[in-house]
């Protein structure tokens, strides 16, 4: 059950379009660029800022820095109503942080005269990356806040998680109201995907396919893309590296290892493949840094992700033939879309993927290497290393013999 946002944090209007945003106390005569406000896929600076009018039903991200080059960021996430409802937050600045209203008073009184405030508000300009994001459940258990506003943060960490070095000196540098947020996802980087009380084949089909580990996890189908979707955009916009680390540990360990999600749940399969393909694009189009940049093995462990996935899924479809349904067939589509995308990247990712091949050295050598990132994904199926049992000779028994 979705939670109520508490009455004190939001009030309805009747000037019609949609949701209201007012933060309160961003200074009014900056210079241009000292801040930074965006929303969504949107961002901006201004001389001055009241608000977000026209929000659309769904959920929506903002956030503010103080400076374009600032190395911390804060956020929060409304899910706004049909209802027309006003969302009041306020920024503190000696802490730098944009929170609940310290006077429940004034932020009262923004409401009642929000008629005088509404022609300067900026109309909003919708483009989605968060459409599964749509609970106030969800905000409120990933963030461990319960109320109707939920802040977020640089500074905040994944909990049980490992703190990267980056994570542990921004620390330090930052105030201690906003040191201490741990963010609680389904899906822990430290679990196994398979279920320890699982034994023989059973434990292996778990250890290799993630499918049965992300649909007993007791969340929803759009819980599970709404925390891909989560990490993704608070990782990128607030610079979160936690949430970096947890969208790389998602996409890669999990959703690209769900060989037979396809065919078990379809609708949950092809979601999953939208959204990382508009997370990809997203990132290309609109955001200053990249998040393939954010380590060295990534990109090289999307690809070969990308590459196993690919096979399987086209084994999957093969198989099924005539037999796959419209929603199955989908999937299909829905991969060929991301890997038209990351073609853009140089990757090939189909399945004939070069086993050996020639590297230049510094010196201008070329010298032929080979390639073994695929000899696990190689030595299965047909392919696989099957146990024989010898004879005194050493030869395979069991075999016709014409001697």
């Amino acid at each position: 059950m979705d939670l109520v946002p508490q009455d004190h944090l939001q009030h309805e209007h009747a000037l019609g379009g949609g949701d209201i945003v007012l933060i309160m106390d961003l200074p009014a005569s900056f210079t241009i660029g000292s801040f930074t406000i965006g929303y969504d896929s949107v961002s901006f600076t201004a001389r001055e800022f009241f608000g977000v009018r026209d929000i659309p039903p769904g959920p929506h991200f903002f956030w503010v820095s103080e400076t374009e080059a600032s190395t911390t960021r804060c956020g929060f996430w409304i899910v706004s109503s049909a209802t027309e409802k006003i969302h009041v937050m306020q920024w503190d600045k000696f802490n730098e942080v944009v929170g609940e209203p310290a006077s429940q008073v004034e932020a009262r009184f923004q409401k009642d005269n929000i008629r005088d405030v509404y022609p300067k508000l900026a109309p909003y300009q919708f483009r989605a990356l968060n459409a599964n994001v749509k609970h106030a459940a969800l905000l409120s258990r990933i963030t461990a806040r319960q109320a109707g506003d939920w802040a977020v943060h640089t500074s905040d960490r994944v909990k049980g998680a490992l703190m990267l070095p980056a994570e542990v000196e921004l620390e330090k540098r930052i105030p201690n109201v906003v040191a201490s947020t741990e963010l609680n996802f389904t899906f822990s980087q430290a679990a196994k995907t398979y279920d320890v009380e699982s034994i023989g084949s059973a434990r292996t089909e778990q250890a290799v396919d993630a499918t049965a580990h992300l649909l007993t996890a007791g969340i929803s189908d759009d819980d599970i893309v709404g925390e891909l979707q989560f990490a993704f955009l608070v990782g990128m916009h607030l610079g979160n590296e936690a949430c970096i680390q947890q969208w790389w540990h998602m996409l890669v360990a999990l959703v690209l290892k769900a060989y037979t999600l396809p065919l078990k749940r379809p609708e949950l399969a092809r979601s999953l493949l939208q959204t990382i393909t508009a997370q990809l694009v997203y990132n290309e189009r609109y955001l200053d840094g990249s998040v393939l940049d954010y380590g060295p093995a990534y990109a090289r462990d999307l690809r070969m992700a990308l590459i196993v996935y690919k096979r399987r899924l086209n084994e999957l479809l093969l198989a099924l033939n005539s037999l796959a349904t419209p929603e199955q067939a989908l999937v299909g589509q829905a991969f060929s879309d991301l890997e038209a995308w990351v073609w853009k990247f140089g990757w090939d990712i189909r399945s004939d993927y070069l086993r050996k091949g020639k590297m230049r050295l510094e010196d201008g050598e070329e010298v032929e290497v080979e390639l073994d990132d695929l000899e696990a994904e190689d030595e299965r199926g047909e392919f696989a290393p099957e146990m024989v049992e010898l004879d005194e000779s050493g030869k395979q028994k069991d075999l016709v013999s014409w001697d």
